[in-house]
């Protein structure tokens, strides 16, 4: 898989969840739900500049998750929805 920094992705790009979501509760929720690992991948829907603060910029991202995350979760897909830096690296899919 390839890394990529947050600045160049854009909507449609297939990229992991941040570690720390899939550490907490992604990992957990996928083997309650009996998913594989594919199932942790994320769409890029939105990319967008976000208010910098003291040590720079951020941006905020916007995405889908993956459609058998909710055919197996029964509830209402919702955005998932984290900022980062510019410079922070991603791992793209496919």
């Amino acid at each position: 898989m390839t890394k990529v920094s947050a600045e160049t992705l854009k909507a449609g790009d297939k990229i992991m969840p941040p570690d720390r979501e899939v550490r907490l509760w992604m990992r957990r929720d996928i083997q309650e739900r009996g998913l594989a690992e594919t199932a942790l991948h994320l769409t890029v829907t939105e990319v967008r500049e976000a208010s910098a603060d003291k040590r720079g910029r951020w941006l905020i991202i916007t995405a889908d998750h993956a459609p058998e995350w909710w055919r197996q979760g029964g509830s209402k897909p919702y955005p998932f929805r984290f900022k980062a830096r510019p410079e922070t690296p991603w791992q793209m899919i496919g």
